[in-house]
């Protein structure tokens, strides 16, 4: 047993399938020979039979004629000089008793009467009959014809039979066999080694080309069909990584920036270099890096939640829209005033079935960002409205605004994380990047989708569509 490969008990050890198809075809081939051969001997030998009787019944017949043709008192001399053999000729008078026999001269033989061959001669006219003689102890064939004065001649061989014939062909037969076998073996290895070829040469990374079994396409289907899959998701891992290792710089690139104003605004307190009427300014600017942080915090959070599907398990209620978006807007006052925006809100009273803080959460992160992006003293205007057919209602929440708009190139690429169309005017605006990314995880969980239309310095228009609740 190979130590590095130990089998445990109950271990069955794989088949080789080329072993198996050259015993398979061996063993089939040698039966089938085997058979051929004895039904070719077999039939020879009642072939044989058959063309020996004939030549004994002709036989037989020409005696009988000859011994019509004379006196009853010379016929002895007649088969002693025509008939003396190789066969067995027999003369019987009507009663059964042996007038004559070229086997047997000088001895007295047993009636024939009763004899199953001189019966059907006695009937018909002739006998012929293969039977086991207890006289010889052999199997002899009889051919017996009536004379016309009543008298009967029979005329006999002896016959092997098919067991002691084929035991007579047992040499020949042999010897074939053995040829036989050694061909059969040099055949079955190469029909052993043409029937593997189209498996010894199997790509196992493309499947399906080259030759193949058709028998075999069903499975090797499976096989290509499993290892696109593989692939797939070895792109598909290899590209989640590349956005987790994105992810994680850009994380630490935006935490890096107001940890950095925290700390060298918190050090130049601590050490004393902070005028004290320039304290209140500093604070300040702590409290906004550290919101701003807790903000990029909560975001990176929500987005990582929604990653791993950890939203599944939350409770789904009915979400009147409207009033979301009415209370979003309300909540959102202070920073319109504050960048001198007008927000307003309407629409009609719509409902879907949804994670409330994550829906209210997508539809403030829409109006923050229409309200940041809006130039002084523009406006923004929050729609509900119904769309979508009778068999799939939905709800639309429509957000505009008047701001600086989209280029087209990056209309798709404004959902990435991170993504900023004017990274300078972001960092004045105070996002994290992460707003938009939020909204599109939000639609997509809720079976929904998210779309912007723009026309570059006339603004945006950003469309949030969820399945109407039913």
């Amino acid at each position: 047993m190979n130590e590095n490969f130990p089998m445990s008990r109950g271990h069955i050890r794989p088949r080789s399938l080329s072993r198996s198809i050259f015993t398979a075809v061996l063993a089939f081939t040698l039966l089938a020979v085997l058979a051929t051969a004895v039904a070719l001997v077999t039939v020879a030998y009642f072939s044989e039979e058959k063309r020996s009787e004939d030549l004994l019944v002709e036989r037989a017949r020409s005696c009988a004629e000859t011994l019509d043709s004379r006196a009853p008192d010379s016929r002895i001399e007649v088969l002693e000089g025509q008939f003396s053999g190789p066969e067995r000729f027999t003369l019987v008078d009507s009663t059964g008793q042996v007038i004559f026999d070229t086997a047997v001269r000088d001895g007295e033989l047993d009636n024939h009467h009763e004899r199953p061959e001189m019966i059907a001669a006695g009937h018909s006219g002739e006998g012929v009959l293969v039977r086991h003689s207890d006289t010889l102890n052999k199997d002899i064939l009889y051919v017996a014809e009536r004379l016309s004065d009543g008298c009967f001649v029979r005329v006999s061989e002896e016959r092997l039979s098919l067991l002691a014939f084929l035991g007579s062909m047992a040499l020949p037969m042999g010897v074939v066999l053995v040829c036989a076998v050694l061909l059969v073996i040099v055949l079955s290895r190469l029909l052993t080694s043409r029937i593997m070829r189209p498996l010894n040469d199997l790509d196992v990374n493309a499947p399906l080309s080259g030759e193949v079994y058709e028998e075999m396409r069903p499975l090797l289907v499976r096989v290509n069909e499993q290892q696109e899959q593989l692939r797939q998701q070895n792109e598909e891992l290899k590209r989640a990584e590349g956005l987790r290792r994105e992810f994680s710089a850009n994380v630490s690139h935006e935490m890096k920036t107001p940890l950095q104003v925290i700390s060298g605004s918190a050090e130049m307190i601590a050490g004393g270099l902070v005028d004290p009427d320039d304290m209140q300014d500093f604070g300040n600017r702590i409290y906004l890096e550290s919101q701003r942080l807790r903000a990029l915090i909560n975001d990176v959070l929500t987005l990582s939640r929604l990653d791993e599907s950890s939203f599944d398990g939350a409770e789904r209620v009915s979400v009147n829209m409207l009033e979301l978006v009415r209370r979003c807007c309300e909540r959102l006052a202070p920073l319109a005033q504050a960048h001198d925006v007008g927000v307003t809100c309407d629409g009609i009273c719509l409902h879907a079935m949804g994670n409330e803080p994550l829906l209210e959460q997508a539809v403030s992160n829409l109006v923050e960002n229409a309200i940041r992006y809006s130039e002084d003293g523009g406006a923004v205007d929050v729609h509900v409205e119904a769309s979508g057919v009778a068999d799939d209602p939905q709800v639309v929440v429509r957000v505009h605004d008047e701001g600086i708009g989209i280029p087209d190139d990056d209309r798709e690429k404004v959902f990435e994380r991170f993504y900023r169309t004017e990274k300078s005017r972001s960092k004045e605006t105070g996002g994290t990047g992460l707003g938009l990314a939020i909204v599109k995880h939000a639609a997509l969980y809720h079976g929904g989708d998210v779309a912007v239309e723009s026309v570059l310095g006339k603004g945006s228009t950003f469309v949030l569509r969820l399945p109407a609740q039913a």
